[in-house]
C-alpha cells in the first residue's frame, strides 16, 4: 500500500485504503475477489483460534497451572472436547469486547502474542545451545530464519509501543498479574500433594 499510494491518501482513506488499492490495481471484480480472500483468511484465523485457545486453557488446567483447574480440565466423554475451557474463553472474550474497543483490543493482543513469539524465537538459540545432538526438527537456514523472525517481532513490538504506550503498559500489566496467580496456584497444588 505504501509503495502505490501517497501517505496523505492512505491517511484520508483510513481502513478503506486496502479496498481502494485493490479496486485501482485489479478493477472492481479483482477488488471483490481480494476482499473475499481477506474474509476467508480472517475466517480461517478465527477458526484456528476457536480450536486452539480453549485447548491451551485445557492443557494448563491439566497441569494444574490455573485456578479451578479441576473444572477447566473437563472434557466430554464422547467427543473429548474441552467444553468448560471453551465456555471460559467465550466469557472472557465477551467481557473484553464490552470493555475494550475491538480494533484497539486486536492491536494489543497482537502485541502480547508477539512478546511470546519473541521468547519462542530466542528459545531456538537456547535449545540449540543446550541440545547439541540430533534433534527431531531442525530450523531451516539456521540462524538466518530465527534472526529474521526476531527482527520482525521487534519491529512489531516497537511500533506498538510507539503508537500506544498506555495500551502496551495495560496489557503488560495483565500478563504480569498472571505470574503471582500461577505462583499461588502452584503453591496450593504442592501443599495438596504433601
Amino acid at each position: 500500500i505504501l509503495k502505490f499510494l501517497p501517505v496523505n491518501t492512505i491517511h484520508r482513506l483510513g481502513e478503506n485504503a486496502t479496498a481502494y488499492l485493490a479496486v485501482k490495481a485489479f478493477g472492481a471484480i479483482g477488488g471483490k475477489l481480494l476482499s473475499a480472500g481477506i474474509i476467508i483468511s480472517m475466517m480461517g484465523t478465527l477458526n484456528g483460534k476457536m480450536i486452539t485457545f480453549p485447548r491451551i486453557v485445557y492443557a494448563m488446567a491439566r497441569r494444574h497451572d490455573l485456578p479451578f483447574s479441576r473444572y477447566l480440565a473437563y472434557i466430554t466423554p464422547k467427543g473429548k472436547s474441552p467444553v468448560v475451557a471453551t465456555m471460559f474463553i467465550i466469557i472472557l472474550a465477551t467481557i473484553m469486547m464490552f470493555f475494550f474497543d475491538p480494533d484497539h483490543l486486536s492491536d494489543l493482543c497482537v502485541f502480547t502474542v508477539y512478546c511470546f513469539y519473541l521468547l519462542a524465537f530466542f528459545g531456538i538459540f537456547i535449545l540449540r545451545h543446550k541440545n547439541k545432538g540430533p534433534r527431531p526438527f531442525s530450523t531451516p537456514l539456521y540462524p538466518l530464519v530465527p534472526i529474521i523472525a526476531i527482527a520482525g517481532g521487534i519491529f512489531v513490538l516497537v511500533s506498538e509501543v510507539m503508537n500506544d504506550p498506555a495500551g502496551v503498559i495495560l496489557f503488560i500489566g495483565i500478563v504480569i498479574v498472571g505470574l503471582p496467580i500461577l505462583y499461588i496456584v502452584k503453591r496450593m497444588n504442592q501443599r495438596r500433594m504433601h
